[in-house]
């Protein structure tokens, strides 16, 4: 994943910064004197120095993922990490050159406070959240930057800090059968009298009659009070707040009808699939 991030800025680099892939080197070395003495040409230089968790986009909550054989995966939601660049401009002419370079990557890089998808690799395009980026903010992973730069055995020169926060999914925790059909009984405190009452929740899966293939986009309608909805991308519906009773569902897509009559609730039927 690293890597691919490292592709994507030396894209957001060249293209942002107009610079000539033949004549400028985009690298991700430890810029160490030895690496230093070596060059040959001007380089831009990002030297991923840290990575940790950024704790403040931490959430809890559960991500429920459904597929089209009736079963749900859940898993918490993603972590997110960022992942701290230090930037640097290496020329072997004078240092004018150098900051004229390191001003254009100031300027490529502040241009794209989020990297779409026009910029990220192809396995970067499914990250959850959108990639964030920050330019020339302060890092709470380097407090003394002379330092940094006597262990690589290198003088200190001028750096942007440029972070990047990439998301990492999760295991999945369980998996389970779709609820689609279920009961709710609620208990009113709140009355002279305690009250209950009870309501149903049905749904099910429209398919196709001759292949059995789940049909997105059809309109399922209870016929007595009108209530519609459309079918997911798995072919699914779904109806809340139903009192006990026989319903006829009506189902519409491409010209065509279906109609099924559905007693609820059912202690034989859980999903109340229809075919058209």
């Amino acid at each position: 994943m690293i890597h691919l991030l490292d592709e994507t800025i030396r894209k957001v680099v060249l293209k942002r910064g107009n610079f000539d892939a033949d004549s400028v080197t985009v690298s991700f070395d430890q810029p160490t004197g030895d690496w230093a003495a070596g060059l040959t040409r001007p380089t831009i230089n990002f030297y991923l120095y840290d990575i940790r968790e950024n704790t403040e986009l931490r959430s809890q909550e559960w991500i429920a993922e459904r597929d089209d054989k009736g079963t749900v995966s859940k898993r918490l939601a993603p972590l997110r990490y960022d992942l701290s660049y230090l930037v640097t401009v290496w020329t072997q002419n004078q240092v004018e050159d150098e900051h004229s370079i390191l001003w254009r990557v100031l300027g490529a890089l502040a241009s794209s406070p989020t990297l779409g998808v026009e910029v990220l690799e192809p396995s970067l395009r499914s990250q959850p959240y959108p990639v964030q980026t920050r330019t020339a903010q302060p890092s709470r992973a380097i407090e003394n930057l002379p330092d940094l730069w006597g262990v690589m055995e290198n003088q200190l020169r001028p750096s942007i800090n440029y972070t990047v926060t990439l998301s990492m999914e999760r295991a999945v925790a369980f998996t389970s059968p779709w609820v689609i059909s279920r009961r709710v009984d609620l208990l009113d405190t709140t009355a002279p009298e305690a009250t209950r009452s009870t309501t149903f929740e049905i749904g099910g899966i429209v398919y196709e009659a001759t292949g059995g293939t789940a049909l997105p986009g059809a309109t399922v309608r209870l016929a007595a009070s009108g209530r519609e909805c459309l079918t997911d991308r798995f072919g699914r519906y779904h109806f809340g707040e139903l009192s006990a009773g026989e319903y006829d569902i009506e189902v519409f897509i491409g010209g065509r009808t279906a109609r099924h009559r559905a007693a609820v609730p059912s202690e034989s039927v859980q999903s109340y699939d229809i075919s058209i």
